[in-house]
């Protein structure tokens, strides 16, 4: 908890020494503090861009169907929560006939507000199970 504290406090006192230290740059010298500016800007987008073309490994096909399946089911969640999305009937769906995504998405929303009607099945109620001792 104290630990807590201290690096709070550390954090909160760097913040302010910075934003003191850019207001007085603002104030004194604009023109340097941009190009500072500019200049970490134009390097951060260096080592991005040499970071994902050469450092980032390789997305399998694998992959691309999860994030896709998943994108799918976050859309179908918020179908279901919120208000049904209405599709424009000259758009074709995408992906294979027989998937999980296409027959989900083809339930109209009137069949979903009709709940079952369920029956409890009467079992042995009296009868007790074995509990092992300790």
């Amino acid at each position: 908890m104290i630990r807590q504290r201290i690096g709070s406090t550390a954090a909160t006192i760097v913040f302010i020494l910075g934003f003191i230290g850019v207001g007085h740059m603002l104030a004194t010298d604009p023109g340097r503090l941009f190009r500072q500016l500019l200049f970490i800007g134009i390097f951060g987008l260096v080592f991005y861009v040499i970071y994902r073309v050469f450092m980032a490994p390789k997305i399998s096909a694998e992959d691309v169907r999860y994030r896709k399946t998943a994108q799918a089911s976050k859309k179908r969640m918020q179908r279901t929560n919120g208000a049904p999305m209405k599709s424009s009937p000259n758009k074709a769906k995408k992906g294979k006939p027989g998937s999980n995504v296409t027959k989900l998405s083809k339930r109209s929303h009137i069949n979903r507000a009709n709940t079952p009607h369920l029956t409890v099945i009467e079992g042995k109620k009296g009868k007790k199970k074995k509990k092992a001792n300790m």
